[in-house]
């Protein structure tokens, strides 16, 4: 069972993040629009959650498994890096906010910070694209009864 869950860990771990980063945008989205301020230690930790996800996520991401048959690894391995970059630049802005008695983020600051976290959905929603792509597209992962349904490529080794 163990075995089964570490080889499958990529696509239960990924689910996390995405819906975080979407929850933590809309929750800071709606007190920005509702008071026209944001304090960053609300909602903060979600966004830590989000950016610990993020680089999980890519750590147990299964490039082997892509090898030599799909065209998507790489947008999909891009994106997911600037996603966790962006997030974690959130999580570090905050918690510098919150660190230095800072009470909120308004007006200009509050706008750069929205700003990075719209990127930051579009970010991840093009990475579970692409991924999508991976999947549901070139059979990446895939298996009926125990054989691969595209499986990789293995490289020649002299």
């Amino acid at each position: 069972m163990f075995t089964e869950i570490f080889d499958h860990i990529h696509p239960i771990i990924v689910h996390f993040p995405i819906a975080l980063i979407l929850v933590a945008f809309c929750y800071d989205a709606v007190a920005a629009v509702k008071k026209r301020i944001l304090h960053p230690a609300r909602g903060l930790w979600m966004w830590l959650l989000a950016a610990a996800g993020a680089w999980i996520a890519i750590a147990t991401g299964p490039d082997d498994d892509a090898r030599g048959i799909t065209s998507f690894i790489e947008p999909h391995e891009t994106l997911a890096t600037l996603t966790a970059w962006a997030v974690s630049m959130l999580v570090v802005w905050r918690l510098l906010m919150y660190w230095k008695g800072k009470r909120a983020f308004v007006k200009v600051p509050l706008v750069l910070y929205m700003v990075v976290a719209v990127a930051s959905c579009g970010l991840v929603l093009g990475t579970g694209y692409y991924g999508g792509k991976m999947v549901y597209t070139d059979g990446v992962g895939v298996s009926a009864n125990g054989t691969a349904v595209n499986p990789p490529v293995q490289e020649n080794h002299k």
